[in-house]
């Protein structure tokens, strides 16, 4: 026999269990299996010379285009006097990618990596919406 008190307890955990059949919740991924044990490793060769530091810098990606939708959407430009200053009036006069916070690339560099612009470069001379004064 149900009583009302038995009643009162399975009501919220019946719309409980409602609502998470319902829900639109992905399925589990399947656990991966255990990685195979490492190789044993050979006896360690005497006194490992150092590895020498890479002469050559790291490949660079290519330089962003105008047409690129991400430098639409930000305003990018290769150069920075060009800046659409009635659009963007957080312009700054003096402003470029080689003073901003996000740009990657050398001191002194004309390109370099920007984070906005995933794989691709930046004109040191650029600007974009997104600059941010680089603080030292």
């Amino acid at each position: 026999m149900t009583t009302r008190r038995r009643f009162l307890m399975m009501v919220p955990a019946s719309g409980a269990v409602l609502a998470a059949a319902c829900s639109k919740q992905e399925e589990p991924a399947a656990a991966a299996p255990a990685p195979a044990p490492a190789p044993a490793e050979p006896p360690a060769a005497a006194a490992p010379s150092p590895a020498a530091p890479p002469t050559a810098p790291m490949a660079a990606g290519p330089m962003v285009e105008a047409t690129d939708p991400t430098a639409v959407a930000l305003g990018y430009v290769a150069v920075a006097a060009n800046a659409d200053k009635a659009k963007y009036p957080n312009f700054v006069d003096g402003s470029n990618c080689a003073n901003c916070a996000l740009y990657q690339g050398a001191a002194g560099s004309e390109a370099g990596p920007c984070p906005l612009f995933a794989g691709k470069q930046v004109a040191a001379a650029g600007w974009c919406s997104s600059w941010v004064k680089k603080t030292t």
